[in-house]
């Protein structure tokens, strides 16, 4: 009895699964949150051991004790960290054209805040000076792109 060998190619399904929920921002970063969407301030909290934290965590990452005052910082800053993207990839990177990351620390703040520079990214190095560009007041929704992007001066 002969055995007869059917071949036969490999079956492919392409499956997108998404799994939407909310979170819940607690009252230390809603706090912040809130400072860019309702009042175009930018809000960071002193903590002991590391100054003021940009944005606030709520507690020192030095010794774990609370944090404490809330100090209103400036929406300029200095560079301290660049990463360029010339090819952004779509639903990945936060601009569909080339962008710098940079991690800026804004004047009042004794730590940085990560964010992007899209006009000048090419130009844009450790040291520069930047300004927030806040996105329009019907645009902004609680969430750290109330700051559109950060722009060299």
């Amino acid at each position: 009895m002969s055995q007869s060998h059917v071949s036969t190619e490999p079956l492919h399904a392409k499956q997108v699964m998404e799994f939407p929920y909310k979170h819940s921002t607690g009252p230390i970063v809603g706090r912040f949150l809130a400072g860019l969407k309702e009042q175009k301030k930018i809000w960071g909290q002193r903590v002991a051991g590391q100054g003021v934290v940009v944005p606030p965590v709520g507690y020192s990452e030095i010794d774990g004790s609370e944090g404490g005052e809330w100090v209103e910082v400036k929406e300029t800053g200095t560079v301290t960290a660049v990463a360029v993207v010339r090819q952004p990839i779509e639903r990945l990177h936060p601009s569909v054209s080339p962008f710098a990351f940079v991690l800026v620390r804004l004047d009042g703040a004794d730590t940085a805040l990560a964010h992007v520079v899209k006009d000048g990214f090419d130009k844009v190095a450790v040291g520069a000076r930047v300004q927030a560009v806040w996105a329009a007041d019907e645009q902004r929704t609680g969430s750290i792109r109330d700051i559109d992007c950060f722009r060299l001066v």
